[in-house]
C-alpha cells in the first residue's frame, strides 16, 4: 500500500492552469477556499489585489471551481405532477457544467414559484455538483366561469390555469364575483351530503354572500347566507322522506330557517291550480308556492 501511495504521488497530475504563475495560482486557490464557506466578496477582493479584471477574475474562479468538481452535473425534482417539464427547466435556467456556487438560489426560487401550478417550492444545492428542487403543487377544487372563460381554482381561491380545465371536468362549476374565495367552504358543504352533491351542476355566488345551486335536472336551490350547512342537511332529509326533488319543482328556497319554500313548474301549476290563480299551502314543513 505504501508503494502504491508513493507511486501515485510520483505520477500526480499537474495542477490546472499551470501557465498561471505562482502568485496568481495561490490567490485563486485562496478564492476557492473562501467561496466554499460563502466568502465570495472577500474572494473578489483577493482577485482585485492581483491586478486581474473583474471579468477575468470571475472566469478564473469558475474555471477553478469546475476543475475542482463544483459544477452542475445533475438536477433532481420531487413533487412535480402537473407542472410542465419545459416550463420548469426554463424557470430553473441552469445548464450542465454551470458553477454550482454561482447559482442564485433566490432568483431560481422566485421564477419557479411564479409557475401556475406551484404552491410552494424549495431549491437547494447538494455539493459538490447537484441541485435539488422540491415542489408542492396546487390542488384544484373547482372550475370558475369568469367572463366566458373557465379557470381552475384551488382551495384558497387562487387561479391556477385555463389550459388544463378539460382534465378536471368532474369538478363543480362555480360562477360569480367572489366565488373562488368561497369555493373551499362550498366544496365541504356539498360533500357533507353525497347523494345531493352528485346532483349539483353549478353553484352561483350571489352578492358575494351566499350560493344558489343549479341541479342537473334544472332545479335551483337557494341557500341562506348564514348556516347554509344546516339548510343543506334539511334539504337532504326532505329528499329522503318526500322525494322533493323528483317532483315538478322550479326552485327550492332554503333561506328561511323555519320552512322550505318550493315553487312548482308551470306544468305543475296547470295541474294543481285554476288558471290565473295564486295559491300556497303548508304541508310537512313546506310552503308550496303556485303561480
Amino acid at each position: 500500500m505504501r508503494a502504491l501511495k508513493q507511486q501515485r504521488q510520483k505520477h500526480a497530475p499537474r495542477q490546472p492552469n499551470a501557465a498561471v504563475h505562482k502568485p496568481f495560482r495561490t490567490a485563486l486557490f485562496a478564492i476557492l477556499g473562501v467561496a466554499l464557506v460563502g466568502g465570495a466578496g472577500f474572494a473578489m477582493l483577493r482577485i482585485g489585489n492581483t491586478g486581474i479584471t473583474g471579468i477575468q477574475g470571475d472566469a478564473l474562479v469558475r474555471q477553478v471551481l469546475h476543475d475542482a468538481g463544483f459544477s452542475v452535473r445533475s438536477i433532481t425534482v420531487a413533487g412535480r405532477v402537473q407542472t410542465e417539464p419545459r416550463e420548469l427547466l426554463g424557470a430553473l435556467n441552469i445548464s450542465k457544467n454551470d458553477s454550482i456556487l454561482h447559482i442564485d438560489l433566490k432568483a431560481v426560487h422566485d421564477r419557479i414559484a411564479a409557475l401556475p401550478w406551484v404552491q410552494e417550492v424549495r431549491v437547494s444545492r447538494n455539493l459538490p455538483n447537484a441541485v435539488h428542487v422540491e415542489l408542492i403543487e396546487r390542488h384544484p377544487v373547482a372550475i370558475w366561469q369568469r367572463n366566458a372563460k373557465m379557470v381552475l381554482v384551488d382551495r384558497s381561491g387562487v387561479e391556477i390555469t385555463e389550459k388544463d380545465v378539460p382534465e378536471y371536468s368532474d369538478l363543480p362549476l362555480i360562477v360569480g364575483k367572489g366565488a373562488p374565495k368561497a369555493a373551499s367552504e362550498l366544496i365541504a358543504l356539498l360533500a357533507s351530503e353525497p347523494q345531493l352533491q352528485r346532483r349539483v351542476a353549478a353553484a352561483v355566488r350571489v352578492g358575494e354572500r351566499r350560493w344558489n345551486l343549479r341541479l342537473k335536472d334544472g332545479i335551483d336551490v337557494r341557500l341562506p347566507e348564514r348556516d347554509a350547512l344546516t339548510a343543506w342537511h334539511k334539504l337532504a332529509r326532505y329528499e329522503e322522506s318526500n322525494g322533493l326533488l323528483g317532483r315538478d319543482v322550479e326552485f327550492v328556497d332554503l333561506r328561511l330557517a323555519n320552512r322550505v319554500v318550493v315553487r312548482l313548474t308551470q306544468g305543475a301549476v296547470r295541474k294543481t291550480a285554476e288558471p290565473g290563480r295564486e295559491a300556497g299551502m303548508l304541508m310537512h314543513g313546506f310552503v308550496w308556492s303556485i303561480g
